[in-house]
């Protein structure tokens, strides 16, 4: 693949993004209307140690696989390019986005070297000087192994300089493991204007098996033996899993590119994905004796859809416009609401096998996906957290009436499903700033 001809095609109608998922959602749209690249964003894959990651883009063609992981690490900057305005946060923290970057290096590493993709792009932006400019050489920093500027050689193993904060380093205290033996070399991506932050720089590292040395990383003085275990756990492997929604869903939902204001704005901005993508839709369309949320036909496919939307409270810019999301808060009762979503669909859809049926929760709020340490609560068995396997019988545990009022009723669900939750947006490392989908398909019995 080359990278470069797509990023400079690219950069003449998107010099310059909102943020990294409007980056990432641009180019797969370039991947493919360019270079006819068959598209999945979000890829995920499972690392050996049991954790989860998610690969931004899989680029595949003619047989051949391309990972692709993206950063885009900005100053502060406003302008208006093409009638559109951008005004850009200042994101700081260098030391974090240079590790970060790095992890994402080893990443790609772990997947070509396993025979997963036949090759690996790391493509970092930024109008940041602190990225690529060369430091002081008498100047000795905590991040001085993570440096990504101009010519900098990356190989062997990466550690944190012994003064390190804990504030700094609070969940990236692995060491990184670089196999392969990579120059950094920047070009520029785009020129904004003549200010102190409107150029717009990228970094591209391309990662291929033949410069891979799995066996034979050097160590010197930067790393442990426990940092060449925590490399070996880190290796990748991508799966598929089945009872998890189909690409197709997931897809239809990563097309959203605004955060939805309401439950009712997300079931309008799903419907119109569907219609852009040829789907007749219609919403809040009766079947038997219920609604359905969302129902869509292209051809023979048929897809029944219901919808939540639950949020955290948040104030945040997003796209250029202003966001404030409430604290809708009663978890207990919306988990309810979510699994009366699914046995809703699984009973209508019991004689409707040509129907694709999807329970759909999007929200900020992480004590939905996170599993609790509390035990015994009134809402134990409708609990949603990641991983979890759910069938049989639901029902409340000493539930108050204010709690259950029209809610009394267990619920009986039919199908095995264990739920797995995926990125939808992230604006940041703040309260409430990552958003998550939780995408059940429907299988009854």
């Amino acid at each position: 693949m080359d990278i470069q001809t797509v990023l400079s095609s690219l950069a003449e109608t998107r010099p310059i993004f909102h943020n990294e998922a409007d980056f990432q959602h641009a180019l797969a749209w370039e991947l493919r209307e360019l270079g006819r690249y068959d598209i999945r964003l979000e890829r995920r894959i499972d690392l050996n140690n049991g954790q989860r990651t998610y690969l931004d883009i899989l680029a595949e063609k003619e047989g051949r696989k391309i990972a692709i992981e993206l950063k885009y690490k900005m100053r502060g900057f406003k302008c208006t390019v093409k009638d559109e305005t951008f005004s850009l946060l200042n994101q700081g923290a260098h030391d974090i986005g240079r590790y970060d970057i790095l992890k994402d290096l080893q990443r790609l590493e772990g997947i070509v070297g396993n025979g997963l993709a036949d090759e690996g792009f790391l493509v970092f932006l930024t109008n940041d000087p602190s990225y690529y400019t060369v430091p002081h050489a008498a100047r000795t920093t905590v991040d001085q192994a993570f440096r990504i500027h101009e010519g900098k050689l990356v190989h062997g193993l990466l550690s944190w300089g012994q003064t390190a904060g804990a504030g700094t380093t609070k969940g990236r205290e692995a060491a990184i493991a670089i196999q392969g033996h990579y120059e950094l070399s920047w070009l520029d991506y785009s020129r904004i204007d003549d200010s102190a932050h409107g150029r717009i720089r990228a970094l591209i590292v391309r990662v291929h098996a033949e410069g891979l040395d799995v066996e034979n990383i050097d160590a010197g003085s930067q790393g442990t033996e426990d940092d060449v275990v925590e490399v070996k756990d880190s290796m990748v492997q991508l799966v598929e899993y089945s009872g998890l929604p189909s690409d197709g869903i997931m897809n239809h939902i990563q097309m959203i590119k605004d955060i939805p204001l309401s439950q009712f704005d997300l079931q309008h901005k799903l419907s119109q994905v569907l219609s852009e993508q040829g789907y007749n839709v219609q919403t809040n369309r009766s079947l038997g004796s219920c609604k359905i949320d969302i129902w869509a036909e292209k051809g023979l496919e048929q897809l029944a859809v219901e919808v939540r939307y639950k949020t955290g409270l948040l104030q945040s810019l997003y796209n250029g416009k202003s966001v404030h999301l409430k604290n809708q808060a009663a978890q207990d009762i919306s988990r309810y609401d979510y699994w009366k979503d699914v046995e809703k669909l699984e009973n209508t859809l019991q004689s409707r096998h040509d129907v694709k049926g999807y329970a759909l929760l999007i929200t900020n709020d992480h004590s939905y996906w996170e599993k609790s340490a509390r035990t015994g609560t009134v809402d134990e068995d409708f609990r949603i957290h990641n991983d979890r396997e759910v069938h049989g019988r639901l029902a409340w545990k000493g539930a108050s009436g204010g709690t259950t009022h029209s809610r009394e009723g267990a619920i009986q669900i039919q199908g095995h499903y264990r739920l797995h939750w995926q990125p939808f947006l992230n604006l940041g490392s703040g309260k409430n700033q990552t958003f998550k989908v939780l995408a059940v398909e429907i299988k009854p019995g």
